[in-house]
C-alpha cells in the first residue's frame, strides 16, 4: 500500500503471491509512505512497519 506522507487514504499498488514484488512507474519527486499487509484465509494481518521514500 502506498500514500502520500502522512496524509490522505492509503491505495493498493501492487499484490504479490510470493515474498517480494517490484513496483513500477512510481511517483517521482514526493514523501510517499508504503507499508505491507499480509492476507490469508484468515483474514488481514496487522500492517508493516512503514517505510518514508522519494524516489
Amino acid at each position: 500500500m502506498r500514500r502520500e506522507r502522512s496524509d490522505g487514504p492509503w491505495a493498493d499498488v501492487a499484490t504479490a503471491l510470493l515474498t517480494e514484488v517490484t513496483l513500477v512507474d512510481q511517483p517521482r519527486s514526493m514523501e510517499l509512505e508504503y507499508r505491507v499487509i499480509a492476507v490469508n484465509k484468515a483474514g488481514e494481518g496487522q500492517s508493516s512497519n512503514t517505510e518514508i521514500v522519494v524516489m
